[in-house]
């Protein structure tokens, strides 16, 4: 704790620092002049240092106007602007008191100065610092608790929007996403296909390696189906058990079509042995895809859902491992 005394009087300022040692009081700066004082305080224009630990300013206010200014820079200040100041001077209580407050010091004490009362207006000053220190500590400690509750919350929003199993957005968000998507679209234009895509046999696959191992067959078959989307706005999620969709914006079913091929052979790629497939040694997909154009169509999110639904359980009838569009599209396909 370091205090800082500034008077002109030499004598007064040895008072002070025996007093204040007589206290507990020892780290006392003695200071003749504001300049001196300015000094110590580092308050020139290319200040380039401080007083750790000041906890309080005595300063003697004999004249007025330098010490208005002198305690106008304390104030601006980041690192002093707390530090209450305790104004002493000669002369009439009244009339000297009121100037002192309204210069912005913290307490006034008259001289000749009754070490009592110093004492208690040392003690007051210090204790109000304190109070300070220990709000904005507090404060800080608030603050630090809000950001780390708003990251928290933000954390608990991202998991709440993934599959814990897959780490792939979820059922949940699909749904969301579909529809932003859809009021896009339909405010900007262009299509919006959709791709449902169901692990043949999966049933199967559990029963013959088990539930740990089918775990992690979902694991490798959502990456593979992430890594063949290319583009940000596009997304993949577990939409239930061994079913994903796939909401493409701007695609047309034939361009769904091309992605699906994509899909086939990242999943071949992946080399998942299926001993109890009927339709390959592999892990293989049936795919079903669906587009619109929101703007101009007749059609619901629900509605693109079903077309999905309906050619993904006509590619299970023709056989599995492959990919059927949407019978009212199918026009549209090249592939």
């Amino acid at each position: 704790m370091s205090i800082v005394v500034i008077d002109p009087n030499r004598h007064e300022l040895e008072q002070y620092a025996a007093m204040l040692g007589r206290w507990g009081y020892n780290q006392t700066i003695l200071c003749a002049s504001l300049e001196e004082a300015q000094d110590v305080l580092g308050l020139g224009e290319q200040a380039l240092r401080t007083v750790f630990g000041l906890e309080l300013i005595v300063i003697d206010i004999s004249n007025g106007d330098t010490f208005a200014t002198f305690v106008d820079r304390i104030r601006s200040m980041l690192f002093y602007q707390d530090i209450p100041i305790l104004a002493t001077s000669d002369g009439s209580r009244a009339e000297k008191m009121p100037l002192a407050f309204a210069f912005g010091a913290t307490d006034f004490v008259s001289k000749p100065i009754e070490e009592y009362e110093l004492r208690a207006r040392v003690r007051s000053c210090l204790r109000l610092k304190h109070e300070i220190d220990r709000r904005k500590a507090r404060e800080k400690e608030l603050l630090e608790a809000t950001h780390q509750l708003s990251d928290l919350n933000q954390i608990l929003a991202k998991m709440s929007l993934l599959d814990s199993l897959t780490a792939i957005p979820n059922r949940r968000c699909f749904d969301e996403s579909l529809e932003q998507e859809w009021k896009r679209a339909f405010r900007n234009g262009g299509n919006l296909a959709l791709i449902l895509c169901d692990i043949d046999y999966f049933k199967q696959y559990n029963d013959t390696y088990g539930h740990q191992r089918g775990d992690h067959c979902l694991q490798r078959v959502a990456q593979a189906l992430k890594s063949a989307l290319k583009r940000p706005g596009d997304l993949v999620a577990r939409y239930g058990g061994e079913e994903f969709a796939i909401i493409l914006p701007h695609t047309t079913a034939l361009q769904a079509a091309n992605i699906c091929n994509n899909i086939r052979m990242a999943i071949h790629d992946q080399g998942i042995e299926h001993s109890a497939s009927q339709v390959s040694p592999l892990v293989t997909l049936s795919m079903g895809v669906a587009s619109t154009e929101p703007s101009i169509s007749k059609m619901s999110t629900e509605m693109l859902l079903s077309l999905s639904d309906a050619a993904l359980y006509v590619a299970k009838q023709q056989g599995r491992d492959q990919f059927q569009i949407a019978r009212d599209q199918q026009q549209d396909r090249t592939a």
